[in-house]
């Protein structure tokens, strides 16, 4: 049983300066920095440094960052040898302005990571095991994400974060969404699946401002933000395991499932860099899920989680160890794990 993350890595290109830029404004950067990325990239390490066995297929170029990405996966312990090469492509990369209050802006060029064949992603996601969980976004095309869903055996859970949202207003996007199992998304994507027509950008959304969680407890969001309560519903209709998660930034994250709604806080914290925190929840509830949490459970891991990351610079080098949240990794048959 593993955690199968298909879809994109990017070289993540970074500008820190004291303010984001206005249109036609230039804004100068105090500094500059790289770092790895790609959403399924950032799933797969949260993922991996949880102690989940964990998976990456995704496509890379053929110059030198593509070797160098598949190293920086291996050290974190993520397996990638199903990873294609595309020759004459450059690998993706993704722009990152960053303000002084944690604040981010994201452009993305996905470069080779759209050139993963379908029948790759079909083909690995047909060989998980049972108990597996299969993690899919919309970085890459979707019809190599729906032909990997369609592949997977029964008993095979899959997890769809439909981020940018752009590519699942059509009909195969829609088809995807009726596969789910699990649905995370963050309200900017909601909001565009809802059909209120909000621009969708690139999906990495962070745990807000500061973190600041509100508490938990069932059937208690739908007070805070009642106008979103019949979009959720009118979503979760439309997936096959009639579970979703709306991650709130700085207000935790909303689970609706077939037992009512629970808001789930996140701990305070001060943010440095919010990119990557929606990749960084949903690595660790894929790792959690695939460990035998419950998803009240795993979300709560995954506020942690995201909470942590944006007290840090960067994607996936801002992810925390099982060991820093003081939580058994969650490695072994589903079962044996009781996170906290």
């Amino acid at each position: 049983m593993t955690v199968l993350a298909i879809g994109a890595y990017t070289l993540d290109l970074y500008m820190f300066g004291d303010h984001l830029p206005a249109t036609g404004e230039s804004v100068e950067a105090f500094e500059y920095a790289t770092a790895h990325g790609g959403k399924a990239a950032n799933v797969a390490v949260a993922s991996a440094r949880l102690g989940a066995p964990t998976r990456f297929v995704g496509c890379l170029g053929d110059d030198a960052d593509g070797p160098a990405a598949l190293a920086a996966l291996r050290a974190d312990g993520v397996e990638v040898g199903d990873c294609a090469t595309a020759g004459g492509t450059a690998t993706g990369r993704s722009f990152v302005y960053v303000d002084g209050e944690g604040r981010q802006i994201v452009m993305t060029w996905p470069g080779a990571a759209n050139l993963l064949p379908a029948s790759r992603a079909a083909a690995t996601a047909a060989r998980l095991p049972p108990g597996s969980v299969l993690v899919l976004q919309g970085e890459i095309p979707v019809e190599t994400s729906a032909a990997a869903a369609a592949a997977a055996p029964p008993g095979v859970r899959l997890m769809l974060n439909p981020s940018p949202a752009g590519p699942f207003l059509g009909r195969d996007g829609e088809e995807l969404l009726g596969r789910a199992d699990v649905l995370v998304l963050n309200e900017v994507e909601l909001s565009a699946l809802a059909g209120d027509g909000r621009d969708t950008g690139t999906g990495r959304d962070g745990a807000g401002r500061d973190g600041r969680g509100t508490g938990g407890g069932r059937a208690g969001a739908a007070r805070e933000a009642a106008g979103d309560v019949r979009p959720v519903e009118a979503l979760r209709a439309r997936t096959r395991g009639r579970a979703v998660i709306v991650t709130r930034g700085e207000n935790g994250a909303e689970m609706i499932d077939d037992h009512g709604t629970m808001l789930i806080g996140v701990p305070h914290v001060d943010a440095v860099d919010t990119t990557g925190a929606g990749d960084a929840f949903t690595g660790a509830l894929a790792a959690a899920l695939r460990g035998g949490a419950s998803l009240a459970q795993g979300a709560r891991i995954a506020c942690r989680v995201a909470a942590v990351s944006v007290t840090r610079r960067f994607c996936a080098p801002s992810y925390p160890s099982a060991s820093e949240l003081g939580i058994a990794p969650f490695h072994g048959p589903p079962g044996q794990e009781r996170p906290t």
